[in-house]
């Protein structure tokens, strides 16, 4: 339900499937990357933080229909 009537939902459908079929688990740490797909970017901690949506909860314009 909430997929269908918030832009950016609490939880998804797909999220409740994997965690009803015991998909809660971690993996085991994986080996490096290549090279080729390293990040050549890197951001820092201030960049991140102004590219987040302002603190707080849910309100009426999550909502699809407030548009």
């Amino acid at each position: 339900m909430t997929e269908w009537t918030m832009k950016v939902p609490l939880v998804a459908k797909a999220q409740v499937r994997m965690l009803a079929e015991g998909v809660a688990d971690a993996a085991p740490p994986a080996a490096s990357v290549p090279d080729d797909l390293l990040p050549r970017r890197m951001f820092t901690a201030e960049q991140i933080r102004q590219s987040l949506p302002k603190l707080g909860g849910f309100g009426w314009r999550d909502l699809r229909i407030s548009r």
